[in-house]
């Protein structure tokens, strides 16, 4: 994982992967109807005590993800997905966890550097009515990281009805107290978003459809970007910053705009690049994470894609969310040459 920054850009071009019952995609069947749901943001003052405590709830629930039609669907504190955990290098953080499923699950911390003891693997299940309690101090350069269970033999099911968000990691030691200290977009939620990018199947009535048969598991026809079906973002700026998270089950998506426009890349799955590099396609596979950052001009309509791969793991034309930009943007800060030195990174890295 730690070798994914560097492999972002070589490996912009991915892993391949082989599997069977390929989808056909979205593309040219969406409205762009729905405004994008942001997830809550989760950012705890610390306690008399110095800690950050994020209290966190595993709840069934229903959501409407299809328009008119409500779907039986898993959260954390909420009905469908999670909110989106703030911390930063530096802190203490104390997480209570709470199951009231129906069966036993976990929270498993992807991407962060913590003991073993407070992973969150399957050796930790979490029992209905049981809370459990990992508490460590965050020690790892800025990285857009995620949390979802990870129980044996269940992990795919919890993922796909919907327990996953987003744990945001900011560093604050450079000295130039900016949280990462580049100068990137930071405001959450308005250019700085977050993008979880799940493709889902369907039954006739609206629920999800947990036939896992095939070699990877579900491929849907349909997305959803952070649980809304058929969205649109409004940009105000001239510049966003997006965090992507593929948090499909089997899906690899190749992200791109349909005018074929540049954007950069600043970071992956370890944290920020050396450099941002602009590319015109990014592949994504599940469960890794991009952060990118694109340019919009004022009044203008963006279609962002996911454009078909060479396997069948990747089959479909997408389109993924219409981002339309306001008649008039706020100026952004230029896209820095070189991004934040990596403290605490080994050479060879």
């Amino acid at each position: 994982m730690r070798r994914r920054s560097f492999l972002a850009l070589t490996g912009l071009a991915g892993l391949a992967l082989t599997g069977c019952g390929g989808a056909e995609g979205n593309e040219g069947t969406l409205s762009f109807r729905n405004p994008l749901r942001i997830p809550p943001l989760l950012d705890p003052r610390p306690g008399p005590d110095g800690v950050r405590r994020f209290s966190l709830r595993l709840q069934e629930g229903r959501s409407e993800l299809l328009p008119g039609r409500r779907a039986r669907t898993w959260g954390v504190n909420g009905a469908h997905l999670g909110p989106t955990l703030r911390a930063r290098r530096g802190d203490h953080v104390a997480m209570s966890v709470t199951n009231t499923l129906g069966e036993a699950s976990t929270l498993h911390w992807h991407g962060m550097r913590l003991p073993a003891v407070m992973d969150g693997g399957p050796h930790q299940m979490v029992e209905p009515g049981a809370t459990w309690s990992p508490e460590w101090t965050v020690d790892q350069p800025a990285a857009t990281t995620w949390y979802h269970p990870h129980p044996h033999g269940r992990t795919a099911v919890h993922v796909y009805r919907g327990l996953a968000g987003m744990f945001l990691l900011d560093d604050e030691t450079d000295g130039t107290g900016d949280a990462d200290g580049t100068g990137l977009p930071r405001a959450y939620g308005k250019d700085d978003v977050p993008l979880i990018i799940q493709d889902r199947k369907f039954t006739e009535d609206g629920e999800l459809d947990e036939d896992f048969g095939g070699t990877f598991g579900p491929l849907g026809d349909d997305v959803l970007i952070n649980g809304t079906y058929d969205p649109f973002f409004r940009v105000t700026t001239s510049r966003v910053r997006f965090r992507l998270l593929n948090g499909s089950n089997a899906h690899v998506f190749t992200v791109g705009f349909a005018d074929e426009r540049e954007f950069h890349v600043v970071a992956g799955d370890a944290g920020l690049l050396s450099r941002p590099v602009a590319v015109r396609r990014l592949r994504i596979s599940p469960g890794e994470r991009f952060e990118i950052v694109a340019s919009f001009e004022a009044g203008e309509d963006v279609l962002l894609k996911g454009f078909p791969g060479g396997d069948e793991i990747e089959d479909g034309s997408y389109d993924l969310l219409k981002l339309t930009a306001a008649p008039r943007l706020a100026p952004s800060a230029p896209l820095p040459a070189r991004l934040a030195a990596r403290r605490g990174w080994r050479a060879g890295v």
